[in-house]
């Protein structure tokens, strides 16, 4: 979703700074987003680990003289988490899934004070209000990260709008990667997994894509989202709608 929401953005006319980890996959959404627009600022390192985000931020700033907007997309969730989980493991999950959130978070918003466009949106997901059975550590984290956006947008307001995005059901390589455990001896494919899950789970009966959470996202960052603070939007295929 990130790379989507680079993309959309940068082609909107933004100029872009990107982290991960994995240098392949940054180098390859760099090389993708410099086709719809300029080149992006691509920083590898642990978005998890303050020097690291501190460095990012310090580096983008002085590339770009100033930074208007801030889209959190770090996250994790792993099939098979339950009320057995480990302290690690709920250490880890929040560290990736809330704390990366908060420390790019109070990196920017030094700069972000000073824009006359100031935008924070957290990528949280609908399991933070409507949680399922299971992966407790995950549910938690974006629990934890809609609370967070929402203090935020009461401290920031009337300088920078914060908000929400809570995703479900979107066809990303996380997703995929939970489609993989869901596998089973009637050798369906990954993408058969994804069609009998929203089939059974989404009135509008297909996964979403990551360019439709990009466009959500780009609407909240822009002008037409100025006046939009505090808010938490599902864009879910009528999911959570349905299963209340």
């Amino acid at each position: 979703m990130g790379r989507a929401i680079a993309l959309e953005l940068a082609g909107l006319g933004a100029s872009v700074a990107i982290g991960a980890r994995g240098r392949e996959a940054l180098e390859d959404a760099a090389t993708a987003i410099g086709a719809v627009g300029e080149a992006p600022y691509a920083f590898q390192g642990d978005l998890c680990a303050t020097e690291t985000v501190e460095e990012m931020t310090t580096a983008v700033a002085e590339r770009y003289g100033q930074i208007d907007i801030l889209v959190n997309n770090v996250g994790d969730s792993i099939m098979g988490h339950d009320w057995r989980t480990g302290d690690a493991e709920w250490a880890a999950m929040l560290e990736t899934s809330l704390m990366s959130a908060v420390r790019c978070s109070r990196a920017a918003i030094p700069h972000l004070l000073k824009s006359k466009h100031g935008r924070i949106i957290n990528i949280s997901s609908v399991n933070g209000h409507q949680p399922p059975a299971g992966r407790g550590d995950y549910n938690a984290a974006k629990a934890a990260v809609l609370a967070f956006s929402k203090t935020l947008a009461n401290e920031l307001a009337p300088t920078v709008t914060v908000n929400s995005v809570c995703p479900a059901r979107i066809d990303t390589p996380l997703w995929r990667r939970m489609a993989e455990t869901m596998l089973d001896d009637t050798k369906q494919t990954v993408d058969e997994v994804l069609d009998s899950v929203a089939k059974r789970d989404v009135p509008m009966a297909r996964f979403g894509r990551p360019e439709e959470v990009a466009a959500l996202t780009a609407f909240l960052a822009s002008d037409h989202g100025a006046w939009i603070t505090g808010v938490a939007y599902n864009i879910d295929g009528g999911y959570t709608k349905s299963s209340t």
